[in-house]
């Protein structure tokens, strides 16, 4: 029986059951129990009998409600010392057993520092009243036996209700435990979302970028594209827009879950021939220098970083500066890949497209996650894009980093947008 069962439990019942038949057991033994004041012999059998059963009846509660079972049967010894003149020895038996209900029931910060000195201070009296039995007098020897019985029955509870206590002090720790994990799992899961949702984005970008690339090509032409050539590069761009909405789906079904599930991104360091391929073929002119980059291996973030960095800066030249050749220079450097991408500029009013500097934010962003540096240096008729990435930034850097940008945004109440915006204004002539 908890302390919100309505009824008791049959195993609390039967226990109630034996005090009570124990109580009036005792009522038939002659000369047992506390006489205050003389009285005939069946008024204290009947009174006792009484008295059992109606503390019985109190009992049956003691685990609902301790307090009031507690008082309700002090009352009724009270009642039957007034009424019989002797206190039974089963009344004290039953009313000690809800005492002790109280004392397990009712655990506080309070009552485990008062408890201990109140039957500390029962049990010394009551052990200096049986010292000087010979001198007391007969009720305040009476009171002392009364004294004894609630201090070894508060001594008790206390006894058991320690280890109880810390018993729900561990498992009060545990489900904190548990929570702080749950919270840390669930902060994990909103990272990698967040790093997913990131990947998908830059995946479905170089996907755009790709197929502008080829329609510029095209409508760059000097010389009338035959039809083979032209179905050719619209096969190209229905191919990619296609991989564009399939990227799009799984990036909305990332962001619909609430569970972690792998998201495989074909566009990183692997691809980078393909991209550089795709270019020349949209009729950029790029010279590759350095280390070939089919020699150098990344880490899995820092191989998509790598991919998306030299492609932001062959979207940027195709926009800004159509028709200048392109530098690429790729190095590896210890452990690190430095690359260095370098187009001429256009004039000012040549310019032809107008740059929101969000595909550099974002560069920046996921660059500065990865632990590695980019740079961007313009002249009156050079841009240079350079980027400086660890060989073995893991996903714990990665994951780790990003989860410090969201908590420190969230702290700190700094909007995410103020700071694309900031950052948009450093590079909004790109």
């Amino acid at each position: 029986m908890t302390g919100t069962d309505p009824i008791p439990s049959p195993r609390h019942a039967w226990i109630t059951v034996g005090y009570v038949v124990i109580a009036i057991g005792f009522c038939f033994v002659p000369g047992i129990g506390i006489e205050w004041f003389a009285a005939s012999r069946s008024q204290v059998l009947i009174g006792g009998i009484a008295t059992a059963i109606a503390l019985g009846v109190v009992h049956l509660f003691r685990n609902r409600w301790p307090t009031v079972v507690v008082v309700a049967g002090l009352a009724v010894m009270i009642i039957e010392a007034f009424a019989t003149g002797t206190t039974s020895v089963g009344a004290i038996l039953i009313e000690c057993d809800a005492l002790y209900s109280l004392v397990i029931a009712r655990s506080t910060e309070q009552t485990r520092r008062l408890l201990p000195m109140i039957a500390a201070a029962c049990l010394s009296i009551a052990v200096a009243g049986l010292l000087l039995a010979n001198i007391l007098a007969a009720a305040l020897l009476q009171v002392t036996i009364l004294l004894l019985a609630v201090g070894v029955t508060l001594w008790w509870g206390i006894t058991v209700r320690a280890p109880m206590t810390r018993a729900e002090e561990e498992r009060e720790r545990a489900a904190l435990i548990a929570e702080a994990a749950a919270a840390k799992q669930r902060e994990a899961l909103v990272a990698e979302r967040l790093q997913i949702s990131r990947e998908l984005h830059d995946t479905i970008s170089g996907h755009l970028s790709a197929i502008t690339i080829q329609a510029a090509g095209a409508l760059a032409a000097t010389a009338p594209r035959t039809a083979e050539e032209l179905t050719e590069r619209l096969v190209r761009i229905r191919a990619l827009s296609l991989d564009a909405m399939g990227d799009m789906r799984t990036l909305i079904d990332v962001l619909r879950t609430d569970t972690s599930s792998p998201v495989a991104l074909p566009q990183n360091w692997s691809s980078v021939d393909s991209l550089i391929a795709g270019a020349r073929e949209s009729g950029t002119s790029i010279t590759l220098t350095g280390d070939d980059p089919a020699m150098i291996t990344l880490d899995p973030l820092v191989s998509v970083t790598a991919y998306n960095a030299l492609r932001e800066a062959l979207v940027n030249a195709e926009k800004h500066a159509p028709g200048r050749d392109v530098n690429i220079d790729i190095r590896r450097e210890a452990e690190a890949l430095a690359m260095t991408i370098t187009n001429g500029q256009h004039p000012p009013a040549h310019v032809g497209a107008v740059s929101s500097g969000y595909g550099l934010i974002g560069l920046a962003e996921r660059v500065r996650l990865c632990g590695g540096d980019l740079d961007i240096d313009r002249s009156d008729d050079t841009w240079a894009l350079r980027v400086r990435l660890p060989l073995t930034a893991g996903r714990e850097h990665f994951v780790a980093s990003l989860t410090h940008r969201t908590t420190d945004c969230l702290r700190t109440s700094r909007p995410i947008r103020s700071s694309a915006t900031s950052a948009r204004s450093r590079f909004s002539s790109s």
